[in-house]
């Protein structure tokens, strides 16, 4: 079926001929259905209908995937080394944020596939969907990438007949404010984390400042545990780090949250903790509340050894509200996988 993509304007046509199965979707750039798989470049303009498949925008995918029932793919490529670093120079990629719950499978896009990586994605979708051809199939990775359109059309010939092709990628999906996690690549592609890693123990954000009243308690206190949980989460999927379970030092942890104020001021307390889950290092973060509208987040990374502070940094942000918040771990994250 051929479709008129989402907001196209004038400049998109459609050639029909008498059978369906031979329509091509063509746009302004003359962007149309290969025979076979793309072999160009994966930025190059893609066309606006999948053969055997539907395409999905924002919305209709949030509902695909409340039901419960559909499985997303993400086929983006893992990050590349920049060809510009000096050899030996350290590199670090950002963490790669999905749809939630989504199989993060590099390379399965790609033209042309070795018989590994074909056998393991026929393999993995047979395991995420129970063998169920039915079971619909969501497949993006950036914004009109052919990387996604290959993958798409891959799974339509392994005998998948609900395979939804979402060209709006990632970036479409967090334009429309939709959450995303954290994914770690799968498969043969995937790039295993280095084995060196130092281990991190990460003690729970802490607030300070003006906490703005009683009736702000509560909400506070959610999201301390909600960008806790979300900052631990993201370090993990740099690769920079191993993040140490605190579940063994609990019993100690919450001694020295009745005794003092903040841990993350609390005379090498921290340190202990440090040594009984024998971190090397441990992060301890806190966001100052100068008013509703003017927050900043500080970070210190303390050697457990030497008790020195390795690293150090704050980020000024605007807004005591989830969104900003989630800016402040971002930016947070960012630095800390460089470091």
């Amino acid at each position: 079926m051929c479709r008129r993509p989402r907001g196209s304007g004038f400049g998109f046509f459609l050639l029909c001929p008498m059978l369906p199965w031979s329509c091509l979707a063509v746009g302004a750039d003359g962007a149309a259905e290969p025979e076979g798989y793309w072999e160009g470049s994966v930025d190059a303009p893609t066309p606006a209908s999948l053969h055997g498949g539907s395409v999905i925008h924002v919305e209709d995918v949030q509902a695909l995937l409340r039901q419960g029932k559909a499985v997303a793919v993400d086929v983006s490529n893992t990050p590349r080394r920049p060809a510009e670093l000096a050899p030996g120079a350290p590199w670090l990629p950002l963490p790669h944020r999905a749809i939630p719950d989504a199989l993060w499978l590099p390379g399965v896009g790609a033209g042309t596939l070795t018989q590994e990586v074909d056998d393991f994605y026929r393999s993995r979708l047979g395991r995420a969907t129970a063998g169920n051809v039915d079971v619909p199939l969501v497949v993006y990775c950036h914004e009109n990438c052919w990387l996604s359109w290959n993958a798409a059309k891959r799974a339509i010939g392994y005998g998948y007949r609900r395979v939804y092709w979402f060209p709006d990628g990632i970036e479409g999906w967090t334009a429309a404010g939709k959450e995303t996690k954290v994914a770690a690549p799968q498969g043969p592609a995937a790039q295993a984390p280095p084995a060196d890693r130092p281990a991190l123990a990460v003690f729970d954000l802490e607030l300070t400042g003006d906490l703005g009243g009683p009736e702000f308690a509560a909400e506070h206190a959610a999201r301390l545990r909600t960008e806790t949980a979300r900052l631990r989460q993201d370090l993990e999927g740099t690769g920079r780090y191993r993040i140490l379970d605190n579940s063994a030092a609990q019993g100690m942890i919450d001694t020295l949250k009745s005794q003092q104020a903040y841990l993350h001021d609390c005379n090498g307390c921290d340190l202990d903790v440090g040594r009984s889950l024998h971190a090397d290092l441990v992060l301890v973060a806190w966001v100052d509340r100068v008013s509703g509208l003017i927050l900043s987040l500080t970070y210190e990374i303390h050697e457990v050894q030497t008790g020195q502070i390795a690293a150090r940094k704050s980020f000024d942000f605007r807004g005591d509200n989830d969104n900003a918040w989630n800016h402040a771990i971002d930016y947070m994250v960012r630095d800390l996988a460089n470091k």
